[in-house]
């Protein structure tokens, strides 16, 4: 396992491909949760100010200090939540994503395209229920083969299927950038 670094590592031009950070001001400090979604561990780390205060694996509960905690869990790309729990209030506080990352310039497109938005929010919910739909049979399929059980399946051209495959990666990631989760149709942790 890799050290976790002392100070929070700058964010970079690409890194919006696979590395996320959310903010929160407390108590005149400004916490930064950092996430890389392809760390394979789901280790979420916290910074205040820019150094390192706590690290833990997904869903993680990492303490800031003796009133409040940090909750997080990751979905299988992007985040389900990341908030601030007041430990004496029972309150919680939601982090919004640093600027510049993907899911500020998700949130900024939607505040500035709403109209463009919802379309792109309705068929990426369509695409991803479809592949859903479409594709879960053809998983079964393949495990099936352990167990001699077969499930029927859509006899979809290759086009079609190959198009619902793709359309379902940009569908997910759509909605890893809105921070939308549904465990029906986007969590595949089984």
């Amino acid at each position: 396992m890799a050290k976790d670094p002392e100070h929070l590592p700058p964010y970079k031009k690409w890194d919006w491909l696979w590395r996320s950070t959310f903010e929160l001001e407390y108590r005149g400090a400004l916490l930064v949760a950092d996430v890389d979604f392809f760390d394979f561990s789901e280790r979420i780390r916290l910074y205040r100010d820019g150094d390192f205060l706590a690290a833990g694996t997904s869903p993680a509960e990492l303490p800031v200090d003796s009133n409040a905690t940090v909750e997080a869990a990751l979905s299988l790309y992007g985040m389900q939540y990341i908030r601030l729990v007041h430990a004496n209030a029972g309150t919680s506080e939601s982090f919004r994503p640093s600027p510049g990352t993907g899911e500020d310039r998700r949130a900024r497109f939607a505040a500035d395209y709403p109209g463009p938005d919802r379309i792109i929010s309705l068929c990426s919910w369509i695409v991803l229920t479809l592949a859903l739909l479409t594709q879960v049979p053809e998983i079964l399929n393949v495990l099936g083969r352990i167990f001699d059980i077969s499930v029927p399946t859509f006899q979809l051209p290759t086009w079609l299927n190959t198009t619902l495959q793709i359309g379902g990666i940009l569908a997910g990631l759509d909605r890893a950038l809105r921070m939308k989760f549904n465990r029906w149709i986007d969590d595949t942790h089984l």
